[in-house]
């Protein structure tokens, strides 16, 4: 959620206890804004005194919001696969991430939701929800690979879409969205989102057990108030960071004196423990997701401040699944980070001054003991995240953490920097940045105007390196040295043409990326147009995805060991790394799996005119890294097809790729498009069979 600001409001009264104001002169308090500053529960401005007056600075700063709604959630590195199957391809080894799949070596789980079956679509016609959407496929491989249903499990009526699934043991988490729609009517339209307070937020996290996976049952269930922004799983813990706004009723948008009249009596009556998420369980008890008590607000925060919605960080343990133990911070956040100990959750907030974006972005530590959450420290530092995989410019060595930041934009130019902090009390503070007074080589290519027009496409870390790849018609491959966390520096680069935007360490010595390819000629032909004098904005076109095998090996001289293009398509890995199945083997060779779509056109005669027919393909790429440093290769080993060529007239419409995920074991492969399984095997990977 991007951070509004308030203008021309002015520092008058509180809203709690303002012994000089009265009902008909209601208060006016400073902008919203986001907290960068430390958090505390022991201020001078008490937690239902910040959140109050955030409501009613909301509600009374005409014209700041549109009607088209502005609450929306934003939403190091191994895999955790063994030898014989793969699993989720993770950013942190030992922290779990959720997914619409995980398999556990005999039974593979896919989240079912609407991808244009016919039977689904049938099923949703009329209804508030539809069960189907919301169930979990549970399939069974048998010892000689073939693989079938054993069950569809509904997991919550309510609930619209399955956003992730976890399987720790015997226990499958499924977390899934509920959407609420709250309308109101006005003069100039008959039905219009009410436009400054969020709808009913609720999401569903549902632990089933699946010891018996063809007879699952629900262990518990509960139905949280507010917006999922992600999730983690260390060991059998759960962590869900989720944001809440609380809506008042009978608050209006004020667009007169006596609307913020009215607003300000209605909000200073309201008790706290109805402005705080609740959750009702699976015996349709509701109870408080958290107390007052458990959150944090700024440190520095007067009683003028205020902010109108929280972040709740919960825990809940998936064996015993009884308690959720919750704490949260009444400011803003867009992601969360995570290692073994530690969440950071982090945000950016968003200023202008002078036709200029000025972004700062804060980061909140809280340190994870079991179900134990306890606050740890907050920093600032200079630019934004982006939005795309942004938890992957984080990683925590030791008491460090590094993070990459970028301000600017292309015609100012940006600005990218490695930030390294550390924690001193409840500070995280700043020790080392690059570019620096000694090592100042910028990251990005330098245009004739001597600006970077290039923005950050991928960001990972790896043990003590940094590999960032920037993008404007080429794409440098930037190496940095972080052996000294207070010494970070550039160590080497790498330029060739199209762009990684998602990078997999497969060793110290080897680098696969995963993006786009461009063209010579379309690189030069933009070029070109970009030095002309109208200056018109124009992107390199696309020609295909692309992946390439780099040699890091030499810090100071990686080098690009051979690419594959897959000509006029697309991988849902640019955008989500858990599309990508990767595998080491046991003799060092690594086999991976990449979902494809690309569009064919048909062209066929009716009457006297000719028509484009457009017709998808989808399919999984089967890639084999072989050797090491300068002797590996990088080779296609095939591709399965999400081919049907049955006459069923419920079988699915066109379905996007988006969601592909394929699973590896021993040298069977399962490809799962839509909510529909295709079987292979890695060497006879033309002998397709399906779907299941």
């Amino acid at each position: 959620m991007l951070v509004k600001s308030l203008t021309g409001l002015v520092i008058c009264c509180t809203l709690i206890g303002c012994g000089d104001s009265d009902e008909d002169s209601p208060p006016e308090l400073n902008e919203i804004s986001m907290a960068l500053t430390p958090l505390s529960k022991n201020t001078s401005t008490t937690f239902e005194q910040h959140i109050k007056n955030g409501l009613y600075i909301r509600s009374s700063a005409a014209g700041i919001m549109s009607l088209e709604g502005s609450y929306s959630s934003v939403a190091d590195t191994r895999s955790a696969a063994g030898p014989q199957f793969s699993s989720t391809t993770l950013q942190t080894e030992g922290v779990d991430e959720g997914d619409r799949i995980k398999y556990d070596g005999e039974y593979l789980y896919i989240a079912k939701n609407n991808y244009g079956d016919v039977s689904i679509l049938a099923d949703n016609q009329g209804t508030e929800g539809s069960d189907a959407q919301t169930s979990v496929r549970i399939m069974q491989r048998s010892n000689n690979g073939e693989i079938s249903e054993i069950a569809d499990v509904i997991v919550n009526k309510d609930s619209h879409n399955i956003s992730s699934i976890y399987l720790q043991g015997t226990e499958l988490a499924v977390m899934s969205s509920i959407n609420n729609y709250s309308t109101q009517s006005t003069a100039n339209s008959t039905l219009m989102i009410e436009p400054f307070m969020p709808t009913d937020q609720q999401f569903n996290l549902t632990i089933l057990n699946v010891s018996d996976p063809s007879n699952s049952s629900v262990k518990a269930s509960y139905t949280i108030d507010g917006q999922l922004i992600d999730s983690r799983r260390i060991d059998n813990v759960i962590y869900v960071v989720s944001s809440y706004t609380p809506s008042v009723e009978g608050l209006v948008y004020a667009a007169t004196p006596q609307d913020r009249v009215n607003n300000y009596k209605l909000i200073n009556d309201t008790d706290i423990t109805q402005l705080l998420p609740s959750f009702r369980n699976n015996d349709d008890v509701i109870q408080p997701l958290v107390t007052s008590g458990a959150c944090y607000i700024p440190e520095d925060a007067t009683n003028k401040d205020g902010f109108d919605s929280i972040t709740t960080l919960t825990a809940i343990d998936m064996s015993t699944a009884q308690t959720l133990h919750s704490v949260c911070i009444n400011t803003d956040v867009n992601g969360i980070y995570a290692s073994e100990k530690s969440v950071y959750l982090y945000g950016t907030d968003y200023q202008y001054s002078e036709g200029k974006s000025i972004d700062t972005s804060v980061i909140h530590k809280f340190s994870l003991d079991y179900l134990a959450i306890d606050y740890a420290a907050s920093g600032t530092v200079d630019g934004r995240f982006n939005w795309d995989m942004s938890n992957l410019r984080f990683s925590e060595k030791d008491q460090y953490l590094r993070v990459v930041t970028t301000s600017g934009d292309r015609s100012s130019g940006y600005q990218h920097r490695v930030n390294v902090l550390e924690q001193v009390g409840n500070q995280l503070s700043l020790v080392a940045q690059l570019p620096n007074e000694i090592n100042n080589k910028v990251i990005g290519k330098m245009n004739e105007q001597g600006i970077v027009d290039e923005d950050i496409k991928a960001v990972r870390f790896y043990g003590d390196t940094a590999f960032i790849v920037t993008f404007l018609t080429t794409d440098p491959l930037y190496v940095i040295d972080l052996s000294d966390n207070t010494k970070p520096f550039i160590t080497g680069e790498l330029e060739i043409p199209g762009y990684s935007a998602y990078l997999q360490p497969l060793s110290e010595n080897l680098l696969l990326g995963i993006g786009q390819n461009v063209d010579d000629d379309t690189v030069v032909n933009f070029a070109n147009n970009l030095n002309n004098a109208d200056k018109v904005d124009v992107s390199p076109v696309i020609e295909g995805a692309k992946v390439t095998l780099f040699d890091v090996s030499e810090l100071n001289a990686p080098r690009e060991i051979t690419s594959i293009v897959f000509e006029d398509g697309f991988t849902p890995v640019e955008y989500d790394y858990h599309a990508l199945t990767y595998l080491p083997m046991s003799d060092g060779s690594f086999r991976f799996a990449l979902p494809v779509e690309r569009w064919n056109i048909t062209t066929i005669t009716e009457g006297q005119q000719k028509v484009d027919v457009w017709s998808p393909d989808n399919f999984i790429a089967l890639l084999e890294v072989s050797g090491s440093d300068s002797n590996a290769t990088l080779v296609h080993r095939g591709s399965v097809l999400a081919t049907d060529d049955s006459d069923d007239e419920n079988k699915p419409l066109y379905t996007s790729g988006w969601d592909d995920r394929a699973i590896f074991h021993d040298n069977d492969i399962y490809y799962v498009h839509g909510n529909r399984v295709w079987q292979s095997n890695w060497f006879s990977v033309d002998d397709v069979v399906g779907p299941f």
